[in-house]
């Protein structure tokens, strides 16, 4: 006889929390009062006009994290427990503030704290920059202030009237790198054999498994990029502190020299050489602020308005817009693989569902595809593709704006559009494709294992990691990738007006920087997103129109979940070998072409 709640409770008072109806009506009045409680906050967000006034005060730009194409996400709510949610601020945001306070006679001060943005790509730099020159233009002033500047913080910084730095602060002045671990004597120990297939001189991506150090024909191709995007940062930070390029190159090539010189700290040569205006310690910083500025209303710090406070106040001010016309940016940022995806990895399914319900919108006259990967599956790279053609067919005009990579399979992506933008920082190309099929009978032998069977057919086309490759396996998946690196050419050849010949030159799995990937032929024309977004309008001959980012719809449940999770303790969280050991997992999980073929730009993963 099945037991009362009461008596189960009796023996057992916790049982409760694990039973099943009752454990999940729990959970559901959780979420119910979460929702509620956000629901009111919301509503009476709606009837507040408590927004904090920037007349009188400097407006604060303090990016807690690098400055991305699209804020990363999670379909799993775990994934903050595990440290694989980096703290991260949209481009778009920051333009949109950046390009308002330009124009708002209300704030005349802008104070950068540029402190977190490693990781920042250089095309992103670029846009930002651009908008702060703007500023600059428009009679305000920008101070920059922080511990120390990364590469990617100093580029900022640099468009500041004035620097200031902590006395015993730093400015990471490096050129650009590429460097990456070869595996091929490791996996020689452990008697493991990665079977290879590629096309591609310069496809690099595979390099790793093959050898122990980087081949000449890889350090050409990185370097050859790798060349214009250093150039181009001496040069803007040149121009904003009144330096040439030949100085900062000489300044960074004779650091050692420099440095041990002089009595001098560390941070007093950079002042000396008018890298810094002003060094600091954190308390005399605050009240040089207070000074500068005014002081705030406490009498703690200086009168300022936070960045996000003047999001919400822009916002609140915003006259809605309204247009029969409407132009989808449908953002591509990560890995591409198979499926429905969250923001910050592209989905084979979620990405083309994007697309497919921009081009099934009447009102949608075009779509911008703002491309931000290094490639990924073929598959789901295909998957895209063909959604981009449908929409194309509809008569919609499809511009692809590069960011700071579009390389490999998101070159692939891009390649129908009307027309290609990227910027002179973009790392583009890498046409290229390969295939991994690691196999482990040597390394299972060694410890007394062995694999045998039989089969009814002549070839095992499993592809069974257990037995040694099967050399008619071999050169049916080395034929498949010859085939996919003709089509992916043949691809380029009808979409760029050029013969196979011509496209085969400067493929090869070769990466170019936009500047020159202009040149060559494979991008239409130099210019960021809104210069896109601008295109893309004008081909489709409308004049008033709405611009919109359809983006994938969040389970809430897990959005709440990943809040609670903030409350992990931060020695679990931080814990570094708990989060390598993720990292590595995840990274193979993208690996999920059904094929196991790829199209990926492993050079544009890390740029050092």
């Amino acid at each position: 006889m099945e037991k009362t709640f009461f008596q189960k409770f009796k023996k057992n008072p916790l049982f409760w929390i694990f039973s099943g109806d009752l454990f999940f009506l729990s959970l559901n009045l959780i979420f119910l009062i979460v929702i509620l409680i956000t629901l009111l906050s919301f509503i009476g967000s709606l009837f507040s006009n408590q927004f904090k006034d920037p007349t009188d005060k400097a407006l604060v730009i303090y990016p807690m994290g690098p400055i991305v194409e699209q804020v990363q996400g999670s379909s799993d709510p775990f994934d903050d427990l595990r440290g694989n949610l980096p703290r991260e601020l949209f481009v778009g945001d920051l333009l949109e503030v950046l390009d308002h306070a330009s124009k708002d006679d209300r704030v005349e001060n802008i104070v950068l704290r540029l402190d977190n943005i490693s990781g920042t790509g250089q095309a992103v730099l670029f846009d930002v920059g651009e908008a702060l020159q703007k500023i600059k233009d428009s009679g305000k002033t920008i101070t920059a202030i922080g511990d120390g500047y990364s590469r990617s913080g100093y580029y900022l910084a640099s468009f500041a009237d004035e620097i200031i730095m902590n006395d015993y602060g730093y400015v990471n002045l490096q050129g650009f790198g590429r460097s990456r671990l070869f595996y091929k004597s490791f996996l020689d120990k452990l008697k493991i054999d990665f079977n290879v297939f590629r096309v591609g001189t310069f496809k690099s991506a595979v390099e790793p498994y093959l050898g122990n150090k980087m081949s000449e024909a890889a350090k050409e191709a990185n370097m050859a990029y790798l060349k214009v995007l250093w150039d181009s940062w001496k040069e803007v930070v040149a121009k904003n502190r009144g330096m040439t390029a030949g100085q900062i190159q000489d300044f960074i090539d004779n650091a050692d020299s420099i440095f041990t010189a002089t009595e001098s700290t560390g941070s007093e040569v950079l002042l000396e050489n008018g890298f810094v205006d002003l060094l600091l310690p954190r308390p005399k910083a605050r009240n040089y602020l207070k000074e500068k500025f005014g002081e705030s209303e406490d009498g703690k710090s200086f009168a300022n308005i936070s960045g996000f406070e003047y999001f919400q106040l822009i916002q609140s001010e915003k006259e809605i817009e309204s247009s029969d016309n409407k132009i989808a940016v449908i953002v591509a940022r990560g890995t591409i693989v198979n499926g429905t995806q969250p923001p910050g990895t592209i989905g084979g399914d979620s990405t083309s569902k994007l697309i497919r319900e921009a081009h099934q919108d009447d009102n949608v006259k075009a779509i911008v595809l703002r491309v931000d990967s290094g490639g990924g599956g073929v598959f789901a790279s295909e998957q895209i593709r063909q959604e981009i053609i449908e929409a194309k067919e509809k008569g919609l005009t499809i511009i692809a704006s590069m960011g700071n990579v579009a390389a490999s399979g998101g070159y692939w992506i891009s390649a129908n559009a009307h027309e290609i933008w990227a910027s002179h920082n973009t790392i583009t190309g890498s046409i290229g494709i390969f295939g991994l099929l690691p196999t482990i009978d040597r390394a299972l032998n060694e410890i007394g294992i062995n694999s045998d069977g039989v089969r009814t057919t002549k070839f095992d086309l499993s592809g069974d990691v257990t037995q040694p490759l099967n050399e008619g396996l071999s050169r049916i998946i080395q034929n498949d990738i010859e085939q996919g690196y003709k089509r992916f050419i043949g691809l380029v050849a009808e979409t760029r007006d050029m013969s196979l010949e011509e496209v085969d030159k400067i493929a090869q799995g070769r990466v170019w920087a936009g500047s020159t990937a202009l040149d060559l032929g494979l991008v239409d024309n130099l210019g960021n997103l809104k210069s896109a977004i601008k295109r893309a309008a004008e081909l489709s001959e409308i004049e008033d129109y709405t611009t919109y980012y359809p983006s994938q719809e969040v389970n809430w449940r897990e959005e709440v979940l990943q809040r609670l999770f903030n409350y992990i303790p931060a020695f679990i969280k931080d814990n570094l070998l708990i989060q390598k050991t993720v990292d590595t997992l995840k990274d193979l999980e993208k690996l999920n072409d059904p094929r196991g073929i790829y199209i990926i730009c492993e050079d544009c993963q890390t740029v050092l």
